[in-house]
């Protein structure tokens, strides 16, 4: 399984669509630094610098959620689908390795991929922050806490996307999880809204609903309320209205996406097993 995963990484590295993906984010951060180099601090009024270095945070971490989210798709939707189609896994299967070892390795080189790319785009995000406007987020300890959803993001998604490449073609895959992504966003604005308009009560329940189906935009309002740490002001978690953490998710919903990938992993698992190549 080790020689799976440490191929699959080599391989995903050369694909011409995962380096362009990976140039366009170098592009991404340049141009949000350059957008917040032009963003005016008003001397003497910190409060207000503050305010304006969280709004620009809230914007890149909402680049970084969705940017993730779509790399993790476009990283995964070919592992099985693609290859099934090209006719490379007849060529691997007949050696003494077993489809569940094969799903694993390629699976878990996958998501090494998607972790570090998680990594340098959102803590590229935060220093760039806070490179324009100082610490307006709490401590390592809060970033880190925030990296970890981002992290678990990515991992929501590679699961399920990798439950679609067994199931179904690249494209059909790529559709459906990126249009679940685009779903629990939607879902999570509705209930965001609903804590600001407390009688509209079944938006809330509609957020709940699209959060049970796909965790990822949970996962992604969790970490907008760890980064904050204690730089808390009044209305920081509500002035952003659908883009922000008016109503924060309960931890449990880590948990939640944690078991979540499991069981997308093992459905994949089973499924392959079955699957006709």
């Amino acid at each position: 399984m080790r020689s799976v995963m440490r191929y699959t990484l080599l391989e995903t590295l050369r694909k011409r669509l995962i380096v362009a993906s990976i140039i366009l984010t170098g592009l991404f951060l340049i141009l949000y630094a350059l957008l917040l180099s032009q963003m005016q601090i008003v001397a003497g009024l910190p409060a207000e610098s503050q305010i304006e270095g969280l709004s620009a945070l809230y914007l890149g971490l909402f680049a970084g959620y969705v940017l993730v989210a779509l790399f993790a798709v476009i990283s995964v939707a070919p592992s099985i689908a693609g290859e099934i189609d090209d006719g490379t896994l007849l060529a691997v299967l007949p050696r003494p390795l077993t489809r569940s070892r094969l799903l694993l390795g390629k699976w878990l080189g996958l998501y090494l991929v998607v972790m570090s790319y998680t990594t340098v785009l959102i803590f590229g995000i935060i220093l760039i922050d806070q490179w324009r406007f100082g610490p307006v987020t709490g401590g390592l300890g809060a970033q880190l806490s925030a990296y970890g959803e981002f992290l678990l993001e990515g991992l929501v998604a590679s699961a399920a996307t990798l439950l679609g490449s067994v199931l179904t073609s690249t494209m059909t895959t790529g559709i459906l999880v990126s249009s679940l992504v685009l779903t629990a966003f939607l879902g999570g604005a509705l209930e965001q809204m609903s804590a600001l308009w407390p009688t509209a009560s079944v938006l809330g329940w509609i957020g709940n609903i699209t959060t049970v189906i796909m965790p990822t935009d949970a996962l992604y309002r969790r970490g907008l309320f760890q980064i904050l740490g204690s730089h808390v002001f009044p209305g920081a978690l509500s002035a952003f209205g659908p883009f922000g953490a008016a109503r924060p998710p309960a931890p449990v919903v880590s948990v939640y996406a944690i078991l979540y990938a499991g069981i997308m992993l093992g459905a994949a698992i089973r499924a392959f097993r079955h699957r006709d190549l």
